[in-house]
């Protein structure tokens, strides 16, 4: 017994170092990174923010667009002969599993400071405010995963869990339809898409996320989504479970095209070959002109007639060591009789390859409600301490409305922050 005991002590701490310490590089800590054997800043820049070839392997089922074979440095494990696919359907199709467990940790910590100075705390230590656990990769060439675990504690909250998980079947009919125009993906989707294409959450490079996702409830749900995309254009089409008590559903839309860059695709100008660039050398730079459309639609309340609709476009521009874009989005709730204007404009620039500067400015338009119109200036930098540690530094600056006003109290919600992120 002592030995089983040991044995399996044993087992789970090797399991565990493996996740930590198996690479290469010692930078190459997340998931793909461990795969490839290569440094965050071959998808990332920063992260979470992914550079175009990031977006090119995500699109592409986290995998290498172009020979995966060729870069993967950790072999997956076989689950069947690839003679099976001769006898299918007498046999179960082949496929593969990563052979470590494919986890990576989020973890991201704040240091807050009162810039109003009204509040009984001026500065406050909140680590760590978000921890989640992730998993995403393949299994074999047509299925890719995505899994998060997150917890997020705000200060003087409770701590808030949420989870999200899909499943990709990838490339179906691709000889009467063409490689990757058409994917099916069935579980938590809408988490990029629900969302204006270019300027999204998830992509973001600021500690603060954009007004647009926090004021128009924009957040991905259970249900399906089909998608596709070519070298310059990529679209999503979803339909999902509503937040209301009835048997109506949501359905969420989005189309992006792209001029010059590496495409979406993976082939391109990004390298001197035109394909992939897997240097960290200039990994942030891509230039190229993006925009893009999205629309949502809901309907509320317990007999669905209440509709509840968002639409809007975008539009990134991307030139050596400069990035600049902006996004408006429309949104109407026949609930409420409102109509509500969302605009913003934001500007990046990088002084090194470890260092980024950026400007954000937004405002929000509540017609026949001026009490709840909303705009604020995003200063900051972020300072990648490690490809996997980052420093931001970041100001909020509320020029109409804040928030803590709107709500009756006396403080005001100007801040500064420190946020330190690290994932491994």
């Amino acid at each position: 017994m002592r030995r089983i005991l040991l044995g399996i002590i044993a087992l789970v701490t090797f399991s565990i170092l493996s996740l930590v310490l198996y690479s290469n590089n010692a930078q190459a800590i997340p998931v793909l990174a461990r795969k490839y054997s290569t440094s965050c800043a071959t998808c990332h820049a920063p992260f979470p923010r992914l550079n175009a070839t990031g977006e090119a392997i995500r699109l592409n089922g986290y995998k290498m667009p172009e020979g995966d074979e060729v870069y993967v440095k950790i072999e997956p494990v076989s689950m069947g002969a690839e003679a099976y696919k001769k006898v299918f359907p007498e046999a179960i199709w082949p496929s593969d599993i990563p052979y470590l467990p494919p986890i990576s940790i989020l973890v991201e910590g704040e240091v807050d400071v009162d810039a109003g100075g009204t509040k009984d705390s001026r500065t406050s230590f909140v680590f760590p405010k978000e921890l989640a656990i992730l998993s995403l990769g393949s299994f074999g060439e047509n299925f890719s995963f995505f899994a998060e675990l997150e917890f997020e504690e705000e200060e003087g909250e409770d701590l808030e869990t949420e989870i999200a998980a899909w499943l990709m079947w990838e490339d179906l009919f691709s000889g009467a339809l063409g490689e990757n125009h058409l994917n099916i993906k069935a579980g938590k989707v809408g988490i990029q898409e629900i969302a204006l294409p270019n300027n999204r959450g998830h992509n973001r490079i600021t500690a603060e996320n954009y007004l647009h996702e926090q004021k128009l409830d924009l957040h991905s749900q259970p249900g399906f989504e089909v998608n596709g995309f070519g070298q310059r254009w990529r679209y999503s089409l979803g339909i999902v479970d509503a937040d209301s008590d009835n048997s109506e559903k949501d359905f969420y839309g989005a189309l992006a095209f792209k001029i010059g860059g590496l495409g979406f695709d993976g082939s391109g100008g990004a390298s001197e070959e035109g394909g992939l660039k897997t240097s960290p050398s200039g990994y942030w730079r891509d230039d190229s002109v993006r925009f893009g459309v999205f629309a949502y639609r809901t309907y509320l309340g317990d007999d669905g007639n209440d509709e509840f609709t968002r639409i809007g476009g975008d539009i990134r521009v991307n030139y050596k060591d400069l990035s600049v874009a902006g996004g408006y989005i429309a949104g109407d709730d026949d609930s409420e009789t409102i109509d509500q204007d969302l605009w913003f404009a934001e500007a990046e620039y990088w002084i090194y390859p470890w260092v980024v500067t950026y400007v954000r400015y937004e405002a929000l338009s509540v017609d026949g409600a001026d009490d709840e119109d909303q705009a604020r200036l995003i200063p900051g930098a972020a300072f990648l301490i490690r490809a996997n540690i980052k420093l931001t530094v970041e100001g909020r600056l509320y020029t109409e409305n804040e928030p803590a006003k709107e709500a009756g109290g006396e403080g005001d919600d100007d801040r500064v922050v420190f946020q330190l992120t690290w994932s491994g």
